[in-house]
């Protein structure tokens, strides 16, 4: 990632931008996961759990289900110790939960792995253990169209997928990162997605209606 970052610089900051618009979640549900993600802030003092990822705090919850066949095949303590922080955080969990099912029922079903953060900021990376695409919910007081989902179509086009208070369906195998938005404000994300089960083929970015 680092030697691919450093060939952008080179290139400058003139790749070009296009967008598009998540799939928008009730205000009801909405109301009541930001209420859950405000009680987890305020749970944590500090939490971060992927140091590599600028944010001021990030967690990651394992569905009951991966977390019991990890423990199972591997009986570590990781696995308890997953096991435990989901029972923790049931109640975001299922305000999660009941979020993507407003927009795709099945993966409401399917999502193994939920990462919750707050203060995520720019961080190019690659989901290396993802077996197919994910979806990004982002929710706070920053400025709507800021703050989303950037993710590289190709070397010369990046797209940036508006997750404010919807839920958009990015690959994160392709490099992606926060496109900026006002820190001084608070950001909310919930990025659901897949570790177990047959890998999906790779086949594009974003699933969604491109503006150009």
């Amino acid at each position: 990632m680092g030697l691919l970052l450093a060939e952008y610089a080179k290139l400058g900051p003139d790749r070009k931008l296009v967008r598009f618009l998540g799939k928008p979640v009730p205000d009801n549900v909405l109301e009541k996961v930001q209420r859950e993600l405000e009680s987890w802030s305020d749970r944590y003092d500090k939490f971060q759990e992927r140091p590599m990822i600028k944010a001021s705090k990030y967690m990651i919850l394992r569905s009951p289900t991966e977390a019991e066949e990890k423990m199972i095949q591997i009986g570590s303590r990781r696995a308890h110790s997953a096991i435990r922080k989901y029972q923790q955080n049931l109640t975001l969990w299922e305000a999660a939960k009941e979020a993507m099912a407003s927009v795709d029922k099945e993966f409401a079903n399917q999502f193994t792995g939920l990462a919750v953060t707050k203060g995520f900021v720019g961080s190019p990376h690659i989901d290396t253990t993802n077996i197919g695409p994910f979806y990004g919910l982002s929710i706070g007081d920053f400025e709507d169209g800021t703050g989303g989902i950037r993710v590289e179509l190709d070397p010369l086009t990046v797209c940036e997928v508006n997750t404010k208070n919807r839920l958009g369906r990015v690959d994160g195998r392709f490099p992606h990162f926060v496109g900026p938005y006002d820190e001084t404000k608070t950001r909310y994300s919930l990025i659901f997605y897949l570790t177990e089960g047959e890998v999906q083929p790779k086949t594009k970015a974003v699933f969604g209606e491109i503006i150009e």
